[in-house]
């Protein structure tokens, strides 16, 4: 199970409360779990924000290379002479 992550900003003035929520919204995008406001005193606020990692079926797939080193199509057709893509047969 992916651990929680979270992370609490203090201090926020009434008037930006907007601001830093959507700050802290745009700063962890899909990851974010849950957003807790809490008044402190007079007109100040905290933020925590909690994320999750996502699970690995969901995570977005690193691309990696198929081909090694002497594999692609351009270097089998000039090593037999067909004419391909940049060769100039």
């Amino acid at each position: 199970m992916p651990k929680s992550k979270s992370v609490t900003e203090g201090g926020i003035p009434l008037y930006l409360l907007p601001r830093a929520i959507a700050w802290q919204i745009t700063r962890f995008g899909d990851s974010v779990y849950r957003i807790s406001v809490k008044r402190t005193h007079w007109h100040h606020y905290n933020i925590s924000v909690r994320t999750k990692s996502l699970p690995k079926e969901l995570a977005p797939a690193r691309v990696t290379g198929l081909e090694g080193p002497g594999d692609s199509v351009t270097e089998h057709r000039h090593s037999t002479g067909e004419p391909g893509l940049g060769c100039d047969a």
